[in-house]
C-alpha cells in the first residue's frame, strides 16, 4: 500500500472526525435542548476531538517525511498544503491549551474549533481530494 493511500485514508478519517466535532457543536450551541441531549453533544464533540488529535499526529508525521524527501523540489500545491497545514496545527494548540488550560478564553473556542474544521476541509480537498481525481483519471 502506497504512503499516497494511506495519508488519504487517514485523512478520510480526519475528515470525519473534523466533522462529527463540528457539527456536535454546531447543533449544540445551534439548537439549543435539553441539558442531557447537551452533555451528550459536549461529549462526542470531546471525543471526536481526541480521535482527530490522535490522527493528526500520523498525518504530520508522514508529512513531515515527504516534505524532507521533496527537499527543494516542493510543488506550489504541496507548500500551499504545508502551510495550510502549520496553520492548523497552531489553531489547533491554541484551541486545545483554550480549552484545558486557559478557561477564561473559552469564548474563543467555537471560533477556533470553526477554523480547524475549515482548514481541514481545505487541505483535504488539495491534497486528498486532487489524489482520488488523479487516481480516477488513470494518471
Amino acid at each position: 500500500m502506497s504512503g499516497y493511500l494511506i495519508k488519504t485514508l487517514l485523512a478520510f478519517l480526519l475528515l470525519g472526525a473534523a466533522f462529527t466535532a463540528f457539527l456536535s457543536m454546531m447543533a449544540r450551541f445551534g439548537r439549543p435542548g435539553d441539558e442531557a441531549r447537551s452533555n451528550r453533544l459536549r461529549r462526542l464533540h470531546k471525543t471526536a476531538g481526541y480521535v482527530y488529535i490522535a490522527l493528526v499526529v500520523p498525518l504530520v508525521a508522514f508529512g513531515a517525511g515527504f516534505l524532507v524527501e521533496m527537499g527543494d523540489g516542493l510543488s506550489p500545491r504541496g507548500a500551499l498544503h504545508f502551510v495550510l497545514a502549520a496553520i492548523l496545527i497552531a489553531v489547533l494548540l491554541l484551541k486545545f491549551l483554550t480549552v484545558k488550560t486557559y478557561r477564561q478564553m473559552l469564548r474563543y473556542a467555537p471560533g477556533l474549533g470553526m477554523t480547524l474544521f475549515s482548514l481541514t476541509l481545505v487541505i483535504f480537498l488539495i491534497t486528498a481530494g486532487y489524489f482520488i481525481l488523479v487516481s480516477a483519471a488513470g494518471k
